[in-house]
């Protein structure tokens, strides 16, 4: 017999607060702009004070702009205070904010990995901890979103501390989802595959000369079209799909839901197949970085 899933009580609820993070651009602004266009009052925050705001004028009346820094908990305590003081808790948290750091395991330095795992792991845990305990003190149904990546199932070559990440992100949502159920907080994990996003133009080589960075922005943004399955609103509305059925895993595009389904039946073929060289950092612009920049490189913001 085929489920039906029942939509969760914290969809049921017509005003809902929406906290997201990395809402300035890509990923985080369609997900505010959906979230604020469904009559939510959404919190959009982001590093990048400048670019919540202009998130905020295009989303409408109801979408709040906020300075975060998601390494930062005391940037989220202050941040979580003034919106319960202003608004009301959070029903809703999405934990979008994230970067990627690509290069060789050998060619990555330890400095490099404390700056990803800040941004895509510790920044989820003080987000999690900080709000989601504020939403089992208010005692009513809730939500967390963790943005995590078809990465998180892909063993990877040229970004061994991304899909890392991402594996620890996917893991901190299924285990807070088990901790939370009993709270009627549901968790979701939603995991994009290579997405049309601003990412290319924001690229920089960690070490490398100006025209080396050119030089890769252009064969990633090629590599990034050619290669991409879904865009920024195809994240927003699986995101919202997750939170009205809370859905556990959510894989959004055909390359995600390729890696999760050969991770899941043959993690051995899975292997083989990242083995290929063409399957670097989707194809093209994979090659470039491996081939041109043997220097570690890093991607900032939209990366899911």
């Amino acid at each position: 017999m085929m489920r039906i899933p029942l939509m969760s009580p914290v969809a049921r609820k017509q005003r809902r607060v929406v906290l997201v993070t990395g809402a300035g651009s890509g990923i985080g602004r369609a997900i505010s702009l959906r979230q604020a266009a469904a009559g939510d009052i959404v919190i959009a925050t982001d590093i990048d004070l400048a670019a919540a705001e202009q998130t905020a004028q295009l989303a409408g009346a109801e979408c709040h702009a906020y300075l975060l820094d998601v390494r930062d908990p005391d940037q989220w305590q202050r941040v979580t205070d003034e919106v319960i003081a202003r608004f009301d808790v959070p029903d809703i948290l999405v934990n979008n904010a994230g970067i990627a750091l690509g290069g060789a395991f050998l060619d990555q330095t330890v400095a490099d990995w404390e700056k990803i795992m800040a941004i895509n792991v510790y920044g989820i845990v003080h987000g999690c901890k900080i709000v989601g305990s504020r939403m089992v003190a208010g005692g009513r149904p809730g939500h967390i979103v963790v943005i995590v990546s078809g990465a998180a199932w892909t063993p990877n070559r040229v970004a061994p501390s991304y899909s890392t990440s991402k594996a620890a992100a996917l893991m901190i949502a299924e285990s807070l989802r088990t901790e939370l159920a009993p709270h009627n907080i549901g968790v979701s994990a939603v995991c994009p595959g290579v997405t049309r996003t601003q990412l290319a133009a924001n690229a920089t080589l960690i070490t490398g000369d100006s025209a080396s960075t050119e030089e890769f922005r252009a064969n990633f943004a090629q590599a990034q079209s050619r290669y991409s399955f879904a865009t920024p609103d195809m994240v927003a509305r699986a995101v919202q799909r997750a939170i009205r059925y809370n859905l556990a895993i959510v894989p959004v595009n055909f390359d995600a839901t390729l890696a999760w389904v050969l991770h899941r039946l043959s993690p051995g073929l899975m292997r083989v197949f990242c083995s290929i060289p063409t399957m670097k950092l989707a194809g093209d612009a994979a090659r470039v970085a491996a081939q041109r920049v043997p220097a570690s490189v890093a991607f900032h913001r939209d990366q899911p």
